[in-house]
């Protein structure tokens, strides 16, 4: 019998190899963290992204690299830095719903376009050596278009898919739709996982009871909001106090731009951040103007908890 997995999901701006350092070494209780996906821009793929996922940024923490991309070329092109730096399980992006994205035909926005899923499958199926996985909706306006994908991924013989159920057109809100999950999980030849609304633990083991052929969960927005979420043991304000020293280090030691480019980061956090610290100190850290400020503000939150 496989493990059941789970999966810290990525959020663009908030996971970053600062974060799932920090949070793998004092939170834990997740298997792996996908990162934010890697793109390429004018022809080449962003230094900055690479950056990202450089083994010697993720020392010791289990990441799975993530790519967008809808052309072959631009997906090869990515496959062949990451397997330069030593990575050999690569996430394929089919579920961005964010319409820059999207209506440019990537992300969820292929679902609608499974003879171009086709010819990224062969592609990434030429690739020898790679494990894959997929996060991917129902589809990108129809909630059936699932249907035309699934047999496409075989080429890949994926280790894990990961379905949210909703449409790319929905973004994050709405309905999910577990009766077309339910349908999709039957017919699947490969892992799937179900990602989306799981904000308590108690919903996983739910999930695992209501579906035994559930694989895993990947967990988002309310890992980043509660990173203790899914810790073995309950947290206390010390391990919320050191998870952000860490950040906070992180931060200062990659960033060039001075306490303010540090001050803008930490402050971007508290927009999912422990959003049930008081109301006072979520004030002090909006206003904050110095890092000082910040600081204090941010331990009065911490200290609260």
């Amino acid at each position: 019998m496989q493990p059941f997995i789970i999966s810290a999901a990525p959020l663009q701006g908030y996971t970053t190899h600062i974060w799932r350092r920090a949070h793998h070494a004092v939170m834990g209780g997740v298997d792996d963290y996908t990162t934010p996906f890697i793109r390429v821009e004018r022809g080449a793929v962003r230094r900055h992204d690479l950056a990202d996922v450089a083994p010697a940024m993720n020392d010791g923490v289990p990441v799975v690299p993530q790519i967008l991309a809808c052309e072959p070329a631009e997906a090869l092109l990515m496959m062949n830095e990451l397997i330069r730096m030593g990575h050999r399980h690569i996430d394929l992006n089919l579920g961005c719903p964010f319409p820059p994205i999207a209506l440019h035909g990537k992300g969820s926005g292929m679902l609608a376009q499974p003879e171009r899923v086709a010819k990224l499958m062969a592609a990434l199926a030429s690739v020898d050596g790679v494990r894959y996985s997929v996060k991917m909706r129902l589809g990108w306006d129809d909630d059936s278009q699932w249907r035309a994908i699934v047999p496409l991924l075989d080429a890949l013989n994926p280790v894990r898919v990961v379905v949210h159920p909703r449409i790319g057109r929905q973004q994050y809100g709405g309905e999910v739709n577990m009766p077309q999950f339910e349908q999709l999980l039957k017919v699947a030849g490969w892992p799937v996982f179900y990602n989306g609304e799981i904000t308590r633990r108690e919903q996983i083991d739910g999930l695992r009871q209501r579906y035994p052929l559930l694989s895993g969960v990947m967990v988002g927005r309310a890992l980043v909001a509660h990173p203790a979420l899914l810790s073995p043991e309950r947290a206390s304000a010390d391990h919320y106090r050191t998870f952000h020293d860490l950040l906070v280090t992180g931060y200062r030691s990659l960033l060039t731009g001075g306490d303010h480019q540090v001050l803008s980061h930490l402050k971007a956090l508290w927009q999912l951040f422990l959003p049930d610290a008081p109301a006072r100190a979520r004030k002090a850290i909006k206003k904050s103007t110095s890092l000082t400020a910040y600081l204090a503000a941010a331990d009065a939150a911490i200290s609260a908890l």
